[in-house]
């Protein structure tokens, strides 16, 4: 079968070290690129110019993100402190905060809520929540008994799910009454890595100890356990369209990525269909926003690009280095991605309807 062409041409950039974190502005306008190097780069496509937020330092950066109005970027990783910038508009030169030391541990999970101001950051065995309106944070922070491994919001922005070695935890911020406890789920492993599809109907968990956890509609009950993966599951994605049960569900542990489908209720009821390309680790899973297009980025030094049937559409090559971490424009039409010699790269997906 010929190879269907999506992508024609490519930008590229580059910093000092390997990049380690990507995030699109809602608007698409802006996009943050980190690096193990501590780097922070902010490119502004509207005014066609870059700007340097923070040079190389002797500790990396591992997250970063945009609120959900475009107003605030966050940066984090192993310095411990939490970096933000308000944003001006496009060709305005964004104002930093001062650093926020949240301790000697390494911060690599935190995320902004969908459509609100509150900040979820991963500090040892809390998650706390720093909020943009007030410019303060909300007390009390969500005790886990464990150090926090992994941070989620569902698309509404109700529900805030947190992992550690033995519980995950459910928690609803801006519930009332607002001291609702959070709903706790005992766990054998620890969980790697948290997502949620659509509003909050389903949750599903990449486990330590090789095994997806996956809990049904409205995340209530006891979850679906998976196992029999090559390795630690440490990567999740859910694509944005409905489906008829459940939308399409990705998961990568090692250099295997799989494609779940719903086929009926229970948990027997869903489809795995392996996704065979990559030979080495895949390092990021993302569906295209508003349809099933996958990206899988590796350690082979390719990006693949497939359809929601599982069909291999195309590789995408760089220049032999692995690949770290890749984020969709929020068109769905532009692919960012980073390797390890500290390089960018941005596609243009020609999106069609058999690739939606």
């Amino acid at each position: 079968m010929a190879e269907t062409v999506l992508v024609r041409e490519r930008l590229s950039g580059d910093l000092r070290q390997p990049i380690t974190a990507l995030a699109w502005s809602p608007d698409g306008e802006l996009l943050a690129i980190a690096s193990a190097g501590g780097e922070l780069l902010l490119l502004d496509f509207r005014a066609g110019c870059e700007e340097l937020l923070r040079g190389e330092r002797d500790s990396s950066l591992d997250v970063v993100g945009f609120s959900g109005d475009g107003r605030l970027l966050m940066a984090a990783g192993q310095s411990g402190e939490l970096l933000l910038w308000e944003l001006g508009g496009s060709g305005v030169r964004p104002l930093a905060f001062a650093p926020m030391a949240l301790g000697r541990g390494w911060i690599d999970a935190a995320a902004w809520q969908p459509g609100g101001a509150l900040l979820a950051v991963a500090v040892g065995r809390t998650a706390r929540l720093w909020d943009g309106a007030s410019r303060a944070w909300r007390e009390p922070p969500l005790e886990l008994p464990g150090t926090v491994q992994a941070l989620a919001w569902s698309a509404d922005g109700r529900q805030l799910a947190a992992t550690c070695h033995g519980e995950v935890a459910l928690w609803q911020p801006g519930a009332a009454p607002p001291d609702k406890p959070p709903q706790r789920t005992p766990i054998a492993s620890a969980g790697l890595a948290l997502a949620f599809s659509g509003p909050g109907r389903q949750l599903a968990c990449g486990m330590l100890d090789r095994s997806l956890l996956l809990w049904p509609e409205d995340c209530q009950g006891q979850p679906w356990q998976f196992s029999g993966f090559p390795a630690k599951v440490r990567h999740l994605a859910w694509s944005e369209v409905p489906g008829r049960l459940a939308p399409l569900f990705a998961s990568a542990a090692a250099e295997a990525v799989i494609l779940w489908t719903q086929m009926n209720r229970g948990s027997k009821a869903w489809s795995p269909e392996p996704l065979i390309w990559h030979e080495r680790r895949v390092n990021a899973l993302a569906f295209a926003p508003g349809g099933t297009l996958l990206a899988s980025a590796s350690s082979d030094a390719t990006v693949a690009l497939w359809d929601g049937r599982g069909r291999l559409l195309q590789p995408l090559e760089g220049q032999g280095e692995a690949f770290n971490t890749l984020a969709w424009r929020p068109d769905g039409q532009h692919l960012a991605a980073g390797d390890a010699n500290g390089r960018w790269w941005l596609w243009p997906v020609a999106v069609t309807a058999e690739t939606l």
